[in-house]
């Protein structure tokens, strides 16, 4: 029996809920501490069992392999296990952290703690996000770190034909990543099937790792199909600033395209492979602006006290089928949003010179999306107000809308371009209003003729009295300011009739009419209904570009 002296030390070496030594041939022969919690058993009861009964058979090997790693002295540890189960149709496992070492005597036998953790959620939920982990990553490629990316594909169709299981593996998966990882944001959940971590010195055991998570959904009959990449995270001759982009662009891809995104093994070569994405991506796009390959279409603007059309908002189609927010978002990113913008506007004016040349049809009116981005750039608004003067009939029928993909970070210099081209009688709206703090700021900045209310505001009408009576300050305000208002993402009647009873002069939304290839507007007729906590069938959707 070792001396008390010896037992205090293993005591002080990590706060646990269980002590226990373990002697040369794997049989507990010291326990003290909360048995019955985490093993249903007392003390007295666990000397003389094999240590490994106290844990889930699946993790049986982890904790041989923290033992082995030990040898003759050392510390190891903390290790998440699943303690074993009750008996048959007992609750699901126990979590507990195991810590382990070895001290100097006469006999090397194992002292092992035992903390109880909390019962799991959502597996994988205790995992960072990208954001957090790709900082993380970054802060450990100074130490000599390395990145392991990890794809389960198979995870997919599981969730859906046996959650249970899914959830056990995710959870699995989850706990040696943590384990594996060189502090706690170096973790990650990069997808449904999708994981990240970074860690030093730990390869082997990750392998090992991954590799019993695999035998264990074979044992059901489940084929993961688990790959990994591995990537050095050594900066090489890359600064800080780079090897963050490099990571970020490393891990995003791999996030939305798994192993198909073919990509290297080193933080150089992914920063090259991203400056030429970046060229490729800039060509292509200067591509779509300068040969047009784009497409508009056009969403209707009602009056919501008449249900009368008032104007379309334009929006931008790329023809290779590519998202229009991505695409935006890139050209903002790379400073040539003002091209496109400056190519969106001509094209609306020869729309509106178009119909306004065909026999029989009425003017056609319509509200231009702007980046705040476009607004900072010179030439662009040279050539902005240049076509505005060449086409001053048009005043009335053509609106502009600032839009905050892209935050405006000169606001006296914006507002100087939107007197301007106000005084040529052309209106000036905000987009998304109330999406973020800077929307104030802009109004108490920037002269305006009105805004377009945040769909998330819509959503939520008729959802709790505290998210009404905010929506109503901010009309009252707009109101106050003598500054017109339109509703955005209006799926439903009640929607429609919450607004105009507020105050709200104008709707857009899937209730009067979806995005088209021309500016044709048949009004339908609303059937009033009875509460305005009614949702329509497509909530969160909002036909923009931006």
């Amino acid at each position: 029996m070792r001396s008390q002296l010896q037992r205090f030390i293993s005591f002080a070496f990590a706060a646990a809920d269980l002590l226990f030594e373990v002697g040369d041939r794997g049989e507990i022969r010291f326990a003290l501490g909360a048995a019955l919690t985490l093993t249903d058993r007392r003390d007295d009861e666990l000397i003389g069992r094999n240590w490994l009964d106290l844990f889930d058979p699946a993790d049986r090997k982890a904790v041989r392999d923290l033992a082995a790693a030990l040898g003759p002295q050392g510390r190891s540890g903390p290790l998440e296990v699943r303690m074993a189960a009750a008996g048959p149709g007992s609750e699901p496992a126990r979590r507990a952290s195991l810590s382990a070492c070895r001290l100097a005597g006469p006999q090397e036998w194992l002292s092992c703690v035992l903390t109880a953790l909390p019962a799991a959620g959502d597996p994988g939920a205790d995992l960072v996000g990208i954001e957090d982990f790709v900082e993380a990553a970054c802060k450990a490629g100074e130490a000599g770190a390395n990145m392991t990316l990890v794809e389960a594909p198979g995870l997919v169709g599981l969730a859906q034909s046996n959650p249970a299981m899914c959830n056990t593996l995710v959870q699995r998966i989850s706990t040696l990543l943590r384990n594996s990882a060189v502090d706690g944001n170096a973790a990650a959940r990069l997808g449904e099937a999708r994981f990240g971590v970074t860690h030093r010195g730990s390869e082997t055991i990750l392998r090992k790792g991954l590799a019993d998570i695999t035998e264990e959904g074979a044992r059901n009959g489940i084929d993961l199909g688990l790959s990994t990449h591995d990537m050095a995270l050594d900066a090489g001759g890359l600064g800080q600033d780079e090897l963050l982009q490099a990571v970020r662009f490393a891990v995003n891809r791999f996030s939305a395209r798994g192993p198909a995104a073919a990509l290297p093994g080193s933080m150089t070569q992914a920063f090259e492979q991203m400056v030429d994405t970046a060229i490729r991506r800039m060509n292509d796009f200067a591509e779509v602006v300068r040969e047009e390959k784009f497409d508009l279409s056009f969403q209707p603007i009602v009056e919501l006290a008449t249900g009368a059309l008032h104007h379309f908002e334009v929006l931008a189609r790329f023809t290779d089928g590519t998202s229009p927010f991505e695409k935006v978002q890139f050209a903002e990113e790379i400073g040539v949003i003002e091209k496109f913008d400056f190519a969106v506007c001509t094209r609306s004016v020869s729309a509106m010179r178009s119909r306004d040349r065909e026999p029989g049809t009425g003017p056609l009116r319509l509200a231009i999306n702007l980046s705040g981005q476009s607004l900072e750039n010179s030439v662009f608004i040279r050539l902005l107000l240049a076509l505005l003067d060449e086409n001053r009939d048009l005043a009335g029928r053509l609106s502009l809308e600032i839009t905050e993909s892209a935050r405006l970070r000169d606001l006296a210099r914006a507002d100087q371009v939107i007197q301007e081209v106000r005084r040529r009688g052309f209106a000036v709206y905000l987009d998304d209003f109330g999406a973020g703090a800077a929307s104030f700021q802009y109004l108490q900045a920037l002269a305006i003729d009105g805004v377009k209310i945040d769909g998330s505001y819509i959503r939520r009408i008729g959802g709790s009295r505290r998210d009404d009576t905010l929506l109503r300050g901010l009309v009252r305000l707009c109101g106050d300011l003598e500054i017109g208002t339109i509703g955005e993402m209006v799926e439903t009647a009640a929607q429609s009739d919450f607004l105009r009873g507020i105050g709200v002069t104008l709707g857009q939304g899937w209730l009067f009419g979806k995005a088209a290839p021309t500016p044709v507007w048949t009004p339908k007729r609303l059937e009033p209904v009875a509460s305005p906590r009614l949702r329509g069938r497509r909530q969160g959707v909002m036909e923009s570009w931006s």
